[in-house]
């Protein structure tokens, strides 16, 4: 039971600072560029996807697709991190007995 929660939290950590990765490298981005740059861009993206919005269902399917990859990426990082943890574990219990 440790080793999945142990293995839960370090997905959970993993998934976090990937998301702060790209979160601070698009800070970084435009804090280089400059405001106008940002300004630009931003009006560019209200006349691409706010002035004329795409159907609800898009936007659902979109999100449930997001939600579902973040899902699988949560679970297969865990399942991965359980099976190195379990290994380590395996092999302390072995070198003490």
């Amino acid at each position: 039971m440790k080793v999945k929660i142990i293995s839960e939290l370090i997905s959970a950590i993993t998934i976090g600072a990937l998301f702060g990765l790209v979160s601070n490298g698009t800070h970084d981005k435009w804090h280089r560029l400059g405001r106008e740059a940002f300004l630009s861009h931003e009006s560019q993206n209200f006349e691409r996807m706010y002035a004329n919005p795409a159907p609800a269902m898009h936007g659902v399917l979109l999100w449930v697709f997001v939600a579902l990859t973040v899902f699988v990426l949560y679970k297969g990082l865990a399942f991965i991190a359980a099976k190195v943890l379990s290994a380590f574990s395996d092999e302390s219990e072995a070198v003490q007995n």
